[in-house]
């Protein structure tokens, strides 16, 4: 008894090693390009919008990368939204390939739902974890404005033009400084009769811009604001705006950036002081949108991207 004991234990032993084995599978094909996904726009109308999700390599295959998604969220496909393809299939020798999302029209007051994109498994490359949200935006209701800070320089580089943010030829402090502004909606935001604050404005209650009538972001664009100066260059045709006062004065210590609306409600604000260490350069989200901030040449080698992506593509 005492041998088939010790015999039992030991098949037991080696069946159970097996199973573990066989269980230790991952979600992609071992080794290959990393696979990263990007969403564009981030909000929808409900009315037929569309937006595109790309799937792109970090190197080109010899093989076809296939891409599945997993979709989840508060929206629901079929009923919220349509898809192209829940697979993405990515051709042997190209970088990237995209599906698309489609937006389905209805007359219900339902707010706006959001559709959450990961990717559940890799054929012919491998990933890390990523979610994406797109914001379907109910069309019957009042648009929610989305607007965020994705790039704040209140220091530019003092050597030379490294410090031109502008782009009009010649540095200055005052008229380099900018504030980088998106609006993730799916609908243009009006910005008349806004301003913009620092701490000392706000103590004083005296802005230091005001938008003038008519002034306003696309959906899913840009807007800069510069401090001064004559703005020269495409800038990722964002819209571009220069301060009212000429100067912004934003602090590279101990200061804060307020964005309030024509009835004064604080939309976003933007905190200096975590970030105050004398940089010569701008802050920027990393990833753009979605990051956190981070020294701009950390990121991608140049000092600032003023109404553009860090990579210098447009929004």
């Amino acid at each position: 008894m005492k041998n088939g004991a010790i015999w039992l234990a030991a098949v037991f032993l080696l069946f159970n090693t097996a199973c573990e084995t066989d269980d230790v599978m991952g979600p992609s094909t071992a080794g290959g390009p990393e696979v990263s996904l990007t969403l564009s726009p981030q909000s929808i109308l409900e009315n037929g919008g569309t937006a595109n999700v790309t799937a792109t390599l970090s190197a080109s295959s010899t093989s076809t990368v296939v891409v599945s998604l997993l979709l989840g969220g508060t929206a629901a496909e079929g009923q919220d939204y349509n898809i192209s393809d829940n697979q993405i299939s990515i051709p042997a020798g190209s970088l990237s390939a995209s599906v698309v999302l489609t937006a389905i029209d209805d007359t219900n007051q339902n707010g706006t739902r959001t559709v959450a994109i990961q990717i559940s498994q890799v054929a012919g490359g491998q990933f890390s974890q990523q979610l994406l949200n797109l914001n379907i935006e109910d069309d019957d209701v009042p648009a929610v404005v989305q607007l965020i800070f994705n790039e704040v320089l209140y220091d530019p580089s003092n050597s030379g033009l490294d410090g031109d943010a502008n782009g009009d030829g010649s540095y200055s402090q005052a008229e380099d400084e900018f504030l980088e502004i998106l609006n993730l909606g799916a609908q243009a935001v009006d910005l008349s009769g806004w301003k913009v604050y620092d701490d000392e404005a706000l103590t004083a209650a005296t802005p230091r811009h005001v938008f003038t009538n008519g002034t306003s972001i696309p959906p899913g664009k840009a807007l800069v604001l510069f401090g001064g100066g004559s703005p020269t260059g495409s800038f990722g045709n964002a819209t571009i705006v220069t301060s009212s006062t000429g100067d912004m004065n934003l602090n590279n210590a101990g200061d804060k950036v307020y964005l309030y609306d024509a009835v004064g409600d604080l939309v976003i604000s933007f905190d200096i002081e975590p970030l105050s260490n004398n940089p010569n350069e701008s802050y920027t989200r990393n990833p753009d949108i979605t990051g956190d901030f981070e020294q701009h040449s950390i990121v991608s080698g140049t000092l600032f991207s003023p109404g553009t992506r860090t990579d210098g593509s447009p929004f």
